[in-house]
């Protein structure tokens, strides 16, 4: 999903992962709210077609002027079947749930507003937005059968696999440094699967990358991918980019522990917080969540002043002794981001 902004709030309340993914959500809800309400294949006037355009990924890959409604569905049609094999993971499994509801589907919870954000994109669905707690996600009727042929389809089975073990080796890398070059796994994962050179393959990949990860764009619209509790990538980039560059041998257990979302060696701390958590936490808030904020503040190098700060803003009872003796346990050994601070007691 696109990180639509960075922030550079001074406080950690306002900037913790869970915040963070609030706010990104929203912002989604919001960009919905501007799209047509008849999709591709439906009645539109002119002004219609433009707004779709402008709001879909095409937008983005063809730098020529609008396309006519026809040709943008003849392009759609066109590549849905091989398209239908690069979703991510969540857009696949909207897209199953919606076949199988004969052509639309309500959204289970709100993160899936997300996969129905990509696939809007992709120009395949329209989304009714009913109330503040219910929405509803409508396939095109054209394209029911390609994408069911695709799904029965050997590619498709061999595409996924492929996919899967892609996407894991780039959460754990994710969780490792903070945030990757796009270039590099699409240039990689591309060489991988395409038998033949040509064009919509690297296009596939890219639409994937951007539906499957948070993900912002430099000034010169390279996409860097993010780990969803990276605060502020700016300053991440504009630390690493007056330090050398970082020689790191990724051992087999740290790519381990990256897919797990915890290495080894923070293993303990997590453990003695979350129980030190367990009970205190307020209604609001779940408690893995609210253990996931502390680690990824202690990740960028937050003070521990800091992350007592965010912690007792989760807390229903005061901090106890306890707790705090785990906080700074946890801000000693959870492994610092390349370019974070290191941890120093304070």
């Amino acid at each position: 999903m696109f990180r639509t902004s960075t922030s550079r709030v001074e406080h950690w309340c306002d900037k913790t992962m869970s915040v963070m993914r609030e706010r990104q959500l929203e912002a989604c809800q919001d960009r919905l709210y501007r799209y047509p309400a008849q999709g591709l294949f439906g009645k539109l006037c002119a002004d219609e077609i433009r707004d779709l355009f402008h709001l879909s990924f095409y937008a983005r890959e063809i730098k020529t002027c609008v396309p006519g409604q026809a040709e943008l569905q003849s392009l759609v049609l066109k590549r849905a079947e091989m398209e239908a094999c690069y979703l991510s993971p969540r857009e696949d499994d909207l897209i199953k749930r919606i076949l199988m509801g004969g052509g639309e589907a309500f959204l289970n919870d709100w993160d899936e507003i997300s996969a129905a954000e990509a696939l809007i994109s992709r120009l395949w669905c329209t989304l009714q937005i009913l109330d503040e707690d219910a929405a509803r996600v409508c396939l095109a009727p054209e394209l029911t059968a390609p994408i069911t042929k695709a799904m029965l389809s050997e590619e498709y089975a061999e595409t996924r696999k492929r996919l899967f073990s892609f996407d894991a080796t780039l959460h754990s890398l994710l969780y490792l440094s903070g945030f990757l070059h796009a270039s590099v796994p699409l240039t990689h994962f591309y060489q991988a699967m395409s038998k033949n050179d040509d064009e919509v393959t690297p296009v596939l990949i890219s639409r994937y990358l951007r539906a499957a990860f948070d993900y912002t764009q430099t000034p010169e619209g390279e996409i860097l991918l993010l780990h969803p509790g990276l605060a502020d990538p700016e300053h991440l980039l504009s630390t690493l980019s007056k330090m050398p560059p970082a020689e790191v041998a990724i051992t087999r257990e740290m790519m381990l522990g990256g897919l797990n979302g915890l290495l080894p060696e923070e293993v303990a701390s997590c453990e003695t917080m979350r129980g030190a958590l367990t009970g205190a936490i307020r209604p609001e808030y779940d408690e893995e969540e609210a253990l996931e904020d502390l680690r990824m503040m202690a990740k960028q190098g937050a003070s521990l002043g800091e992350m007592r700060e965010v912690m007792e803003s989760m807390l229903c009872v005061l901090p106890t002794p306890r707790m705090v003796q785990a906080l700074g346990q946890l801000h000693l050994q959870t492994v610092r981001w390349i370019g974070m601070p290191p941890a120093v007691l304070n």
